[in-house]
């Protein structure tokens, strides 16, 4: 029988081991382009700035939503994989789509907070927000401030109707309205009140709807994200909600599950079809619009894959897809496979300038003939293709989903430093287990027992 030595050397081993991933995972984080060196390589002149990404046609800009150990930023990459742009004067950067009529200009949407003294509204219930809409040329850096309100939430989307007007997805009052920028004139276009009941979703009215996305369709009609309710929403101008076109039903979660930035492919491009982020199912999914009603017809994942915010189909068939608390955004080709790929520290969106927005000019996952990868739960199995890029790291992401509430675990990782992923976290439950057994060992190994009061063995 091995001895106590041996024991005790096996848990120092073990504990060093655990400890070496760690560091490495660190130090990858590190290597691989944290925001310190983004902003490094941003204030180079243009001609000394290192390759921090892998070359790809056309201009990358992306937007991050700050967590602990990082900072918001935005940042846009050349072509050739280099900084050309970056942004970190915001607490959080969210929505970003190009100008029409550009090539390097775009609009965001991001916010900060703003001390009690400055502001304008009573702040006793939430935090005092400013949210600012900004237009910027990522080559030239010239700004303009297009509009900017004071709320008590973050707005996440904000989508360009025309050259004065903007369409709000207000989640501070789970609202969608209209503002001319030129007036400051406001026309309600929706009040999710009026078709929700309020004992629904999350808790009311600090974070009821969180309403994410907002999106105005060729045909007139506004798709609203609605992600605590688990659905995405379809507005008519006239006949208001439509209840029958929409996708999803609060807590069924083989459907969605508290998803993000749902894109609309119209039926000129192979749709109706929706292409969502599926953030707590892990997975990327769209759905197909038949007489039925909804129906998936494509779905994503990889072993890496963790709480997906973003997904747009490029004109190309391609999809750029944004992984939050993966750390990265990847361009993933027809077959499913990750042709390009850039790490950064909690992206929220991101926008490929070559292309429209969004999805926009897309086609369909069922015109382009998509198969599905990977363990996606919500559409038929790829058979053996499935399995071959299905790898334990995957198998045991989804038992551990099964057996803990993905709230909760995707909930860990987004509070964890932005180095962190889901290998770091069951590295510090595992070590927090083996430390746990040496210590066991080492009282029963002692002169101690428990009993009613503790004493010595005899």
């Amino acid at each position: 029988m091995p001895s106590k030595r041996t024991y005790r050397f096996v848990f120092v081993a073990l504990l060093l081991v655990s400890a070496g991933f760690l560091l490495n995972g660190y130090l990858s984080s590190t290597a691989r382009g944290g925001e310190a060196e983004l902003a490094q390589q941003a204030s180079l002149p243009a001609d000394e700035r290192a390759q921090v990404a892998t070359p790809r046609e056309g201009m990358t800009v992306i937007t991050t939503s700050s967590r602990p150990g990082s900072q918001a930023e935005l940042v846009a990459f050349n072509p050739n994989g280099t900084v050309a742009y970056y942004n970190d004067s915001f607490r959080k950067f969210f929505d970003v789509d190009p100008v029409p009529g550009t090539t390097r200009t775009v609009e965001y949407v991001a916010s900060r907070n703003l001390p009690s003294a400055e502001c304008p509204i009573e702040a006793a219930r939430e935090e005092c927000i400013l949210n600012a809409v900004v237009r910027v040329n990522v080559s030239t850096g010239e700004t303009t401030h297009v509009y900017e309100r004071v709320t008590h939430k973050d707005w996440h989307d904000v989508d360009r109707l025309d050259s004065s007007r903007l369409l709000v997805a207000d989640i501070a009052e789970d609202r969608v309205f209209v503002v001319n920028t030129t007036t400051g004139m406001q026309d309600l276009a929706w009040d999710a009140q009026a078709d929700y009941p309020i004992k629904g979703g999350g808790f009311y009215p600090d974070d009821w709807t969180h309403m994410n996305d907002v999106e105005r369709l060729d045909d007139g009609r506004i798709m609203v994200g609605l992600r605590n309710q688990d659905q995405v929403a379809f507005l008519h101008p006239e006949q208001g909600l439509q209840e029958n076109w929409t996708l999803g039903s609060e807590n069924d979660h083989d459907v969605l599950y508290e998803q993000h930035n749902p894109d609309y492919i119209p039926e000129s491009e192979g749709g109706p079809a929706v292409l969502v982020a599926d953030s707590e199912n892990g997975r990327v999914i769209e759905y197909q619009r038949t007489d039925d009603g909804w129906n998936a017809s494509w779905a994503w994942a990889d072993s890496e894959l963790q709480w997906p915010r973003d997904a747009d189909r490029m004109p190309n068939g391609h999809t750029l897809i944004t992984d939050s608390n993966g750390n990265r955004v990847v361009e993933i080709d027809r077959a499913g496979d990750v042709v390009w790929s850039v790490g950064i520290d909690t992206p929220y969106e991101a926008e490929r300038l070559s292309t429209p927005d969004e999805s926009e000019g897309g086609e369909s996952a069922q015109r382009l003939g998509l198969d599905s990868r990977g363990d996606t739960a919500a559409v038929e199995s790829t058979g053996e293709e499935e399995k071959r890029h299905t790898n334990p790291s995957r198998q045991l992401w989804n038992l551990i989903q099964g057996l803990v509430p993905s709230l909760i675990v995707n909930g860990v990782v987004f509070i964890m430093p932005a180095w962190v992923g889901f290998r770091d976290v069951l590295t510090v439950v595992g070590m927090g287990f083996i430390t746990f057994v040496w210590a066991v060992a080492e009282f029963r190994w002692s002169a101690w027992e428990l009993q009613s009061p503790l004493s010595r063995r005899r």
